[in-house]
């Protein structure tokens, strides 16, 4: 075969991936995955996020929010829908396509951009421990070995009260479901 019948084809997969555009990428991913649990359309907010509201999806997306623009590592949505193992796994009882995690993933390198014209906000520092006005986040491991982290808030009754610290939404969680570490660290924590 001629080399020079190859160079076309190596240019082409020199080409860099197309940007992903919000609207025309994720959106669909969305719709089909979240929108069910995470939409004003069906009325649904769990965990406090929503996907077809861009000013709420705005909010979301910060160098502490649950949206890192340019930092996927940092992303707690991003680290939820592609971790099986996370307590927290999204969409619940299946797993996102390969190629829609990375285009999630790519839209996340790329700035997080909701109108196509670039990120607004990049992070500049890798981020703290927790928002201002959060406790320290924990690391709390339920008794199936899954993990999450999150700040204790306090003990009321038989639950633990953790403030989720990409969203800073409270969430309650049964003592008697986490682990023996755990929950010793919830009782150590609330004195």
């Amino acid at each position: 075969m001629n080399c020079r019948s190859l160079l076309p084809l190596l240019l082409i997969s020199a080409l860099p991936a197309a940007a992903a555009d919000f609207k025309k990428d994720i959106v669909p991913i969305l719709e089909k995955n979240c929108y069910e649990c995470h939409s004003n359309k069906t009325g649904k907010k769990k965990a406090g996020y929503v996907f077809d509201d861009l000013e709420t999806l705005q909010k979301d997306i910060s160098p502490k929010g649950a949206i890192v623009p340019g930092d996927p590592g940092e992303s707690h949505f991003l680290e939820v829908i592609s971790n099986p193992n996370h307590d927290a796994h999204m969409p619940p009882d299946e797993n996102l396509p390969a190629d829609q995690i990375e285009k999630l993933r790519q839209w996340i390198v790329e700035g997080a951009s909701l109108d196509g014209k670039g990120p607004k906000m990049v992070p500049t520092a890798k981020r703290g421990l927790a928002k201002p006005g959060l406790p320290p986040i924990m690391t709390w491991t339920n008794f199936e070995g899954k993990k999450i982290k999150a700040g204790f808030l306090r003990l009321e009754g038989e639950n633990v009260i953790l403030k989720m610290p990409a969203n800073a939404q409270e969430m309650a969680y049964p003592l008697s479901k986490l682990d023996a570490a755990s929950q010793q660290q919830a009782k150590d924590s609330a004195q």
